[in-house]
């Protein structure tokens, strides 16, 4: 388990640790720091910031090394272990600790976003109070221009960075002692794409610290090897049974002052009722490598009785019987070739940025060039017949019917 506290100097030297603690769950630890279990990792200066605490039954598994730069506001600590991590193939990863206030009316802040988002190879965990505020943290909050200008940096770089926040939206962090100022989502952590995928959850329902700050809880693990569930056909919902069951459907009534958590079992109780019964009357697919987006019940039924007509054409031999397979071989095949045109045009009703250049090469059967141009022109930008009539027949051939 780590703690990384963020220290807040008042008066007489007296400091005010803010914790956010993160659990890796090889490892069991008392509720908060500090106790003699913990060890203690802070940069080396007279009035130091930030500190993070590591268990000591961690440090028998892992060896935890300590990165320190000439900021009191910033540290690092890279954790390697002889055998992969998350069971994946880094034998090594690292976190970052930040705690950034506010300069020059806040204008700047003292931590840069350049320094919290760096490019490695290795699974990277940011967290910190950075103080800073962001609809996409915060959704519901009102902001100001101000807030939304001095915060966009440091998400615009997160992004550029592959970097994901791991709060979910709208859930404070601190909630200040007075009642002058609003709840706020300051406390920010931020994966890398290489830890993204062991990332299990981030939650706040730890027990109250005595802080304005709660404590955080993000759980790391390896990644998933369970398949996907396999996905519902709404398409062959059995809706003339299901519809009379949803109207006798009875929501049952809400608890009498419920508090939010009751509110929120008691909703979730009605929504898993209703859930499972659209789920029981839904038949589910069951796709394979072989699967076709085009394929449908249609075809399956005649490509059953083109089989039948086959085989029993093999074993009487007999004129009529394979004058039948013939005609059900034809239809079963002009079918697919109907089905296929069907989903190709609906397929170009509506292109998108993802799937634009795929549909070309799909069309011309050659990968694409780097740089790839429409036909008529130099470039997309100098086409004189417009990308419209390029792109759609029958004035273009990029893509013509298949």
């Amino acid at each position: 388990m780590f703690f990384f506290p963020y220290l807040s100097p008042l008066k007489r030297r007296i400091f005010t640790p803010r914790w956010s603690s993160f659990r890796i769950p090889v490892s069991v630890s008392p509720a908060y720091p500090p106790s003699m279990a913990m060890c203690l990792f802070f940069p080396p200066v007279r009035k130091p910031r930030l500190a993070s605490y590591v268990h000591r039954s961690f440090l028998a598994r892992f060896s935890v090394l300590p990165r320190f730069t000439d900021r009191v506001d910033i540290m690092s600590l890279d954790i390697s272990s002889q055998k992969p991590v998350f069971g994946s193939r880094f034998h090594s990863f690292r976190l970052v600790n930040a705690y950034s206030i506010n300069l020059a009316d806040q204008r700047v802040h003292s931590v840069p976003p350049e320094s919290l988002f760096p490019c490695t190879g290795i699974p990277l965990l940011v967290v910190g109070d950075l103080n800073i505020h962001n609809p996409l943290a915060d959704p519901l909050r009102s902001f100001s221009s101000q807030e939304v200008h001095y915060s966009a940096p440091y998400f615009e770089l997160a992004a550029l960075g592959g970097f994901a926040l791991l709060n979910s939206p709208g859930g404070h962090t601190r909630f200040p002692l007075s009642g002058k100022a609003r709840l706020s989502v300051i406390d920010l952590p931020f994966a890398n794409p290489q830890l993204l995928p062991f990332i299990k959850g981030w939650e706040t329902s730890l027990a109250s610290t005595g802080s304005d700050h709660v404590a955080i809880r993000i759980m790391l693990a390896s990644a998933s090897s369970d398949p996907a569930p396999p996905r519902l056909r709404w398409d062959l919902t059995d809706w003339e049974l299901l519809s009379p069951i949803i109207k006798n459907f009875i929501v049952l009534p809400p608890p009498p002052c419920p508090s939010p958590k009751d509110l929120d079992k008691w909703l979730t109780g009605a929504l898993d009722r209703l859930t499972g019964l659209l789920k029981d009357h839904t038949p589910s697919s069951h796709p394979s490598h072989h699967s076709k987006p085009w394929w449908t019940p249609h075809l399956t039924n005649l490509r059953r009785k083109y089989h039948q007509a086959a085989r029993k054409a093999r074993k009487q031999d007999t004129r009529a019987l394979r004058e039948m397979a013939n005609v059900s071989k034809s239809g079963y095949f002009k079918a697919i070739k109907v089905a296929k045109n069907k989903h190709w045009s609906s397929f170009l009703l509506t292109p998108t940025p993802q799937n634009l250049w795929t549909a070309k090469r799909f069309a011309s059967g050659w990968a694409p060039r780097l740089f790839p141009s429409l036909p008529g022109g130099q470039n997309p930008g100098t086409n004189e017949r417009g990308p419209t009539r390029t792109l759609l027949p029958p004035q273009g051939s990029l893509f013509p019917p298949p």
